[in-house]
């Protein structure tokens, strides 16, 4: 299922990253330092012994084959937890149809990853749990430093397992132990510097490279209303879809409709389930601090999502612990996971996985071959995502004929459009749809009414037609 239906319409970053790779222009982005680098060591192999394989399409395939060893080393705790066997399949289930880990094995994200690695940790200290082995301890933290070698929100995890290898234990060999892998971040960092980004070595420059997504303004704050709608509304999408397209793939076609009915009345059934009770169990088990430790762990990622204005790509590791937290501490009637399972299945693949491979929503591959065919021209274009299939097809980092609408003022554009008589745009007729980049953005003000438009070419994606004028003063 995550091979056969990669998604047809990659991010802003999706596009950027393949272009690192592809160029080796930027092979490590200090927020997930080694993601890039592993898709490179998978696709040039190949791509040397004559091979056509896109990085892009690559490294979808690798998100994948990375969350089925995700399943597969959950399903090792579980066997660890002694869950018992057709429950521990119906676990499975349920966290591989989940909306977010379904959607970012379909697309070149940096997520799935480093959740091996972080799920590997947490075996190991469960082995230490059981065996107190000194070695567990060393693998455990090992496991847990890869994982943030791969994305930095996994920080969290490792150091809710430090706490509670400390709490345990409070020895100061076991806390050395634990301790003695986290050296690989700082000397990966430092490596990375010196002899990739020819930078010298000193605490500003590493500073500044390590916390480079923070000092950029990469990472956005809101803690007014917004931030809590988004909240809510990405830690209901961790799990099920819920987007505006929904409403438009019913509308285009009718048979839509269908899987709306039949998930409503197996929603139906599980309220049933629940009220009739006795279908959720509290069982014994002596796991009280390891229970803890992945509570804390959950509750930041969850509060830091939170500072993120609600980013649901730093909450796509949740349903693993939640999972995990229940495995533990209930035994949940199979006929309830079941339900759950075809609910999550038929919904999410219905109004996600599938219309994301089947349907290009702007299409706007054609505007970014007639860009890259036109490098004298200059293009005021609707979406950053373009910009960055520009990078991805052309290997132009920084183009400097190309300009993102948003992100220019009301005073930029009137001095671009002076700049010459060949300017393009689709930004006057371009279909739009209610998201959180809509929600988020903050217009200009700024509107080609009193400017003289022609029509250049057109091209249709799902959500509708998109014109690219030619305008003049």
């Amino acid at each position: 299922m995550y091979i056969l239906f990669p998604t047809s319409n990659s991010s802003l970053d999706a596009y950027a990253y393949a272009g690192y790779v592809k160029y080796n222009y930027y092979l490590f982005t200090p927020h997930h330092l080694f993601s890039n680098l592993l898709v490179y060591v998978f696709v040039k192999p190949l791509q040397f012994l004559g091979l056509e394989i896109s990085e892009l399409a690559c490294s979808k395939l690798i998100n994948g084959f990375f969350q089925l060893l995700n399943l597969v080393v959950f399903h090792k705790i579980l066997t660890f937890l002694k869950i018992k066997e057709q429950t521990k399949l119906l676990y499975i289930l349920l966290l591989a149809f989940t909306f977010s880990l379904w959607r970012y094995s379909t697309e070149n994200e940096t997520y799935i990853v480093p959740i091996t690695f972080s799920l590997l940790s947490s075996f190991y200290l469960l082995k230490y749990i059981k065996q107190f082995k000194s070695k567990y301890v060393f693998t455990s933290s090992f496991f847990g430093v890869v994982a943030c070698l791969f994305h930095q929100i996994h920080f969290f995890w490792w150091l809710g397992l430090f706490v509670c290898f400390y709490i345990y234990e409070k020895k100061v060999k076991t806390v050395l132990l634990y301790l003695i892998p986290s050296i690989l971040v700082p000397l990966s960092y430092i490596l990375v510097l010196i002899f990739y980004e020819k930078q010298e070595l000193s605490f500003y420059n590493l500073m500044h490279f390590v916390f480079n997504d923070l000092l950029q303004g990469s990472v956005q704050t809101n803690f007014g209303w917004k931030g809590v709608f988004f909240q809510v509304l990405n830690t209901f999408r961790t799990f099920f879809q819920l987007h505006p397209d929904i409403y438009a793939l019913i509308k285009k076609e009718w048979v839509y409709i269908l899987p709306f009915v039949f998930c409503s009345v197996i929603i139906f059934f599980v309220i049933r389930l629940l009220l009739r009770g006795g279908v959720i169990l509290e069982k014994e088990n002596n796991l009280k601090l390891f229970i803890k430790t992945h509570v804390f762990i959950f509750i930041t990622n969850y509060l830091f999502a939170f500072y993120n204005y609600g980013n649901v790509e730093f909450m796509v590791m949740l349903p693993y612990l939640m999972v995990l937290l229940i495995a533990i501490k209930y035994t949940i009637n199979d006929i309830l996971l079941k339900n759950l399972i075809v609910l999550l299945f038929v919904w999410n693949f219905s109004y996600g996985i599938f219309p994301n491979y089947k349907y290009n929503y702007y299409n706007d591959k054609e505007l970014v071959a007639y860009m890259a065919e036109n490098k004298e021209k200059i293009f005021i274009i609707k979406s950053a995502t373009t910009r960055n299939q520009y990078f991805y097809k052309t290997g132009i980092s920084d183009p400097k004929n190309i300009f993102v609408f948003k992100k220019l003022s009301n005073d930029s554009l009137k001095q671009i459009i002076k700049m010459g008589k060949m300017i393009y745009t689709d930004v006057i007729k371009k279909p739009e749809v209610f998201n959180k980049e809509k929600m988020t953005s903050i217009g200009n003000g700024f509107n080609f009414d009193t400017y003289t438009k022609e029509q250049i070419f057109s091209y249709k994606g799902f959500y509708g037609q998109s014109v690219v004028n030619k305008i003049t003063e």
